[in-house]
């Protein structure tokens, strides 16, 4: 009986199971903007005190990022940090059509 109730509701009731449009942009505009920064604090000109410290601070909240995307796309979350859990988190993510 629930599944033919659930048939007969409307889409708009049901929901379409599909994640938030505005969440994912911005999830993707995150992603971009921490990239973009780990991409400057690797270049070897950039001396800064505390270089590394910041360095390490935007890689760890673009893996909890990749974390957040991973979920809001339904896809699994490794567990774990560092180069490996980067590349296979960009990876299912650009499998599933995201681009940042």
């Amino acid at each position: 009986m629930r599944a033919v109730l659930a048939k007969l509701r409307p889409s708009w009731v049901r929901g379409s199971g599909r994640a938030d449009p505005f969440a994912t942009l911005e999830i993707q505009e995150r992603l971009s903007r921490l990239s973009q920064e780990m991409k400057a604090l690797d270049d070897p000109t950039y001396r800064r005190f505390g270089g590394w410290h910041h360095a390490r601070a935007a890689q760890e909240a673009y893996e909890r990022t990749l974390d957040d995307a991973c979920r809001l796309a339904g896809l699994p979350v490794e567990v774990g940090r560092g180069p490996a859990h980067r590349l296979l988190a960009e990876a299912n993510l650009e499998s599933a059509g995201w681009r940042w």
